[in-house]
């Protein structure tokens, strides 16, 4: 005996133990025979995380329930023990007697932490079916991480890119600003005080000459009376003489050029328009650094995304899958670069195989429950994988002649 997979009083199985020859293990029966029993309860054995599968797993009327796998190769054995109320009590004896502290460390790693079933493989979705796959392979990096940086970043894009419309539509509706609108804004006691200034300046101009007017009148007054004041002429003289000093003082301010105050009247009425289009300048200014952020950030996001994008297709490029040609993408598995549901079945089957024996663990064990899938095309392509990978495959089969050429169990037990 090489090996050997008993249960008993597991739900509908009273007793059976196997002692397989081949690489494929038919368990055949009727419905309700105890042939999904017998599989549940070798599928709990080998759990080794300890999470129990069965709500009820003691066949009525008995008071506990036992599974067990020997493998006289490697000299070990595994047995789980279900009593009323537990979910199983794991142990793993060396066939000399020596018992292992922590049981399901072992089973881990001598089953490579999971009993594969590549016809439930099949009917998983497509997302499944990946999350599944990438389970058995190597990466240099850890998938989820990166699927939750591209998400972030994908976040942090879109909020770039709403700030980037927002700017966009109010800086398309903001006003224009005319050429030559100051940077700062106008006031109004500024303009009115240069528009005094000059008003004083026109006025003194005006009573400049106003002042000549009245001394040149003074002037021909004397000299109407130069006659009647012969007596006053030297006093009149020296006055005149001093006048006309005066006059000379006088006509240069009055020849000085008056100040046109039409532009600074014009930009005093126009104030609070230039002093709006400063602020929608000032405003339009604003809106294109928030702008050219926004923009900054939603390129540098997209950035990440694509490096993101780069470093997965790289590390799956890099990837040793378990059949040559095989892959993921973002929404399953392809295999020759088509999706993997949409490949033949006899290869999708060939693939699915080579998934569950991909890695080399100690026992070597896949699990098929729903074997009545398989034709006899099929099933003798995982006759022939599992003898070229040395697995030993157990599967639920009542098809095609299988009583014929797998164990038979009737009524809880092997039919004789």
């Amino acid at each position: 005996m090489t090996q050997s997979f008993t249960v008993k009083n597991y739900k509908g199985v009273r007793e059976i133990t196997l002692q397989p020859e081949g690489s494929l293990v038919v368990i055949a029966g009727a419905n309700g025979a105890g042939k999904s029993s017998f599989i549940d309860g070798i599928c709990e054995l080998f759990d080794a995380r300890g999470t129990k599968l069965t709500p009820k797993p003691i066949r009525d009327g008995e008071d506990e329930a036992r599974a067990e796998f020997v493998d006289t190769n490697l000299g070990i054995r595994i047995t789980r023990t279900w009593k009323k109320d537990d979910g199983g009590k794991l142990e793993v004896v060396s066939l000399d007697g020596t018992r292992f502290p922590k049981p399901s460390d072992v089973v881990a790693k001598l089953t490579g932490g999971v009993i594969f079933d590549p016809v439930t493989f099949l009917n998983l979705d497509a997302r499944k079916q990946r999350d599944a796959l990438l389970a058995k392979v190597s990466l240099p990096f850890d998938l989820d991480q990166l699927e939750r940086e591209k998400v972030n970043a994908e976040d942090m894009r879109r909020e770039a890119g709403r700030d980037v419309k927002r700017l966009e539509g109010a800086l398309a509706s903001a006003p224009d600003v005319p050429a030559g609108t100051p940077t700062e804004e106008v006031t109004s006691l500024g303009l009115l005080a240069d528009l005094q200034q000059a008003r004083d300046w026109n006025t003194s101009i005006s009573q400049a000459e106003s002042q000549a007017n009245a001394m040149q009148a003074a002037i021909e007054q004397w000299n109407a009376e130069e006659q009647r004041l012969l007596a006053a002429l030297e006093q009149a003289r020296a006055q005149r003489d001093s006048i006309v000093a005066g006059i000379e003082q006088v006509r240069v301010h009055a020849a000085q050029t008056p100040v046109d105050t039409s532009a600074i009247e014009a930009q005093l009425a126009s104030v609070d328009q230039v002093n709006a289009h400063v602020r929608a300048a000032r405003d339009r200014l604003k809106l294109e650094g928030e702008l050219n952020v926004a923009r900054t950030r939603h390129e540098a996001q997209q950035a990440i995304i694509d490096r993101i994008e780069q470093q997965k297709r790289d590390g799956l490029a890099a990837a040793n899958f378990p059949v040559p040609g095989l892959g993921v993408d973002e929404t399953g598995i392809t295999f020759d670069g088509v999706p993997f549901g949409q490949v033949n079945t006899a290869a999708r089957l060939q693939v699915a195989l080579a998934v569950a024996t991909a890695d080399n663990p100690e026992i070597k064990l896949v699990i098929i429950r729903t074997g009545d899938m398989l034709d006899d095309i099929s099933l003798e392509r995982v006759r022939a994988i599992a003898d070229q990978r040395g697995y030993t495959v157990l599967m639920e089969r009542d098809r095609d002649g299988s009583r014929q050429v797998g164990f038979t169990i009737r009524e809880g037990q092997l039919d004789d």
